[in-house]
């Protein structure tokens, strides 16, 4: 359904904190602040804080994840700040401005960081084009001020790999368990296509999960294990009507709470389902193999296939067409730089207010989001400039200013994710406090000054969500259904070309994402303004991911070679494919009969109805 622009500007989401961020960020912070006052700089120990903003980024990964992240993410904020500092004049602060955030935008994005993504360095490089270059090497101290506080953020976010080697792997892979369970409970219903994706996306994470653990590892054939009992699910739910036993439920939630070690007493399925059906006998025969190895019983004769996306592939994703990557950090980029030459020209000698809250609206993903985010930011903004006049009124010493960044920050990570604007209002606070230490501007004209920048920067990032790449996701959402069609037919021509299952688990993986690209730009595309008519695309979105689904079920499943079906498929997936990318002239060939995988064949028939190519051909393959 889609969204209202203004619906969740004043909601206040159900999001639980996340306590061991809180209290790591807590500690960066004291620590970095303490460090600056004991050697009798306050500006130091603010430098350092900044850098200790790495800890923002320490979410619940698996460590070789969260070390790379935290250590990547301190030297961009370290870099952030020098290439800032070069801005004494406007079109040096508008290229440094926006080379920070197109280059953040699209390393975040690539690399899957999550919020707060690139603002972060964006913040910090606007924080240094505010800052005086004075005395000589000060940029230099300020850079190794931020690295000092990074490293801080590091050791902080991970000194839990002390007591807890694996824990943060384990949640993943526990929550794919607990979204098969929930996918099972919705087969036959009008939720399963939702769970089924939401089941997609958790077995995913668990694979991701994976790549930081020992291959051979416990972790990493449970994660094999929940892929496979996800697709033998998938290949059940293509001739079963109800949801799956609650028993069987049961078990897989059983399975969730025992990743990390074996149960005491080893769980165990009943038997459901009919003996002789070989889609319940899969199922029966998975989820008992996956029931051994969380009972601690090595049953696995191979190292699981954990197909990982090497940099350079990466990089080229966010490049794609199928990808809102290129679109966000192409309009960060221009727009940034725009809206420090928009505030030149108006006459603001020292306009990185005005890129900052340009680039805080635009980290929204559709223009229903960021139209929230800029209402949420002006109205946050303008809270925020009042507490700050309250708090620079006492002129606070440099234990109050610590003392008060310590806990605006805090504010701020609590509310981040429950209410934009609210959190707002501490990091304006912050901010600006941060800018009072460093340069001690009288108060009144500060304040008056960013609230007019604030407006002015919202302004010209709201407008240009509206008029560059406005519909990015609209206009990508074909070649995507159509790359996701491909790799589906790839996928299925190597599995009946070949007689026993080929090593497929890249393409597999390559197909599963490439869905979830579909749905991600199906659903950013319903909060497009002004709103396109997509809601009429689901039959097709649904039905290739379905026969996605499918396709990816039957990859371990042996067969005869069959080189002419293999050809027959190519012809059909591609004419399927040139339609779904906007070609309204390709004819449909015969959809052959496929009996060893009549829910393939089924569900072909039904995309071609969604796409109501079956006026020239009948179900017998006989023209109409």
């Amino acid at each position: 359904m889609a969204q209202s622009p203004l619906a969740g500007v004043f909601q206040l989401k159900q999001i639980p904190a996340q306590p061991r961020r809180l209290w790591g960020t807590g500690v960066t912070t004291l620590t970095g602040l303490a460090i600056g006052l004991l050697l009798g700089h306050l500006e130091w120990g603010i430098w350092a804080f900044m850098g200790g903003f790495a800890s923002l980024y320490q979410h619940n990964q698996p460590y070789g994840r969260r070390a790379a992240v935290l250590a990547v993410v301190g030297i961009g904020l370290a870099l952030a700040m020098g290439i800032g500092a070069f801005s004494s004049t406007w079109w040096q602060m508008a290229l440094a401005l926006a080379f920070v955030s197109a280059a953040a935008t699209y390393l975040c994005g690539v690399f899957d960081v999550m919020l707060p993504a690139g603002f972060m360095f964006v913040l910090v490089a606007c924080i240094s084009a505010a800052l005086p270059l004075h005395p000589r090497g000060i940029v230099t101290v300020r850079v190794l001020c931020v690295l000092g506080g990074a490293t801080i953020a590091w050791l902080v976010g991970m000194v839990d790999w002390l007591w807890n080697r694996q824990g943060p792997a384990e949640t993943p892979i526990a929550g794919a368990f607990r979204a098969i369970a929930q996918y099972t409970s919705t087969i036959g219903t009008h939720h399963q296509a939702q769970h089924e994706y939401q089941a997609a996306v958790a077995v995913t994470a668990a694979h991701r999960a994976a790549w930081s653990v020992a291959p051979d590892g416990r972790l990493a054939m449970l994660a094999h294990q929940a892929e496979d009992v996800f697709r033998a699910a998938i290949a059940l739910s293509s001739k079963e009507a109800h949801p799956l036993p609650e028993d069987d439920r049961t078990v897989l939630m059983n399975m969730a709470q025992h990743v990390g070690s074996p149960p005491a007493s080893p769980l165990s399925a009943t038997e459901s389902g009919p003996q002789k059906d070989p889609h319940w006998r899969r199922w029966r025969h998975t989820l008992k193999r996956a029931i051994e190895v969380v009972n601690g019983r090595e049953v696995m004769s191979h190292q699981p296939s954990l197909y990982r996306p090497s940099v350079g592939e990466r990089l080229r994703r966010g490049l794609s067409h199928e990808s809102l990557v290129q679109p966000a950090f192409l309009r960060i980029g221009l727009m940034v730089m725009a809206s420090v030459t928009i505030a030149h020209m108006m006459g603001i000698s020292h306009p990185y207010w005005v890129p900052l809250t340009c680039a805080a609206v635009l980290q929204g993903v559709s223009t229903v989001i960021i139209t929230q985010r800029t209402v949420q930011r002006v109205i946050g903004t303008i809270l925020g400039l009042a507490l700050t006049g309250g708090l620079l009124a006492l002129h606070p010493n440099a234990l109050l200013t610590g003392a008060l960044v310590v806990v605006l920050q805090l504010l701020m990570l609590t509310f981040i994710a429950k209410n934009y604007g609210i959190s707002v209002i501490f990091i304006t606070t912050m901010a600006l406090i941060i800018i009072n230490a460093g340069v001690h501007p009288p108060v009144l004209p500060l304040i008056e000054a960013r609230l007019g920048d604030t407006i002015l920067g919202a302004a010209i990032g709201l407008a240009s969500a509206l008029l560059l790449w406005g519909r990015a996701s609209s206009r990508r959402l074909p070649a995507a259904l159509s790359a996701a069609l491909n790799r589906t037919g790839a996928l299925f021509e190597k599995i009946v070309s070949s007689g026993t299952p080929p090593n497929l688990h890249a393409l597999r993986a390559q197909t599963l994402d490439s869905l979830l690209t579909v749905r991600h730009l199906y659903e950013t595309a319903l909060g497009e303004l002004p709103r396109p008519p997509h809601e009429d695309l689901w039959p097709v979105i649904y039905a290739v991911e379905r026969l996605g689904y499918l396709v990816v079920s039957i990859c371990d499943s042996t067969h005869p070679q069959d080189t002419a079906l293999a050809k027959t498929m190519r012809s059909l997936f591609g004419a399927l494919g040139a339609r779904l990318a906007g070609d309204q002239d390709v004819q449909l060939p015969r959809i052959p009969a496929i009996p060893r995988y009549s829910a393939v064949e089924e569900q072909l028939w039904d995309l071609a109805d969604a796409l109501d190519m079956t006026n020239a051909v009948d179900r017998t393959g006989e023209s109409s």
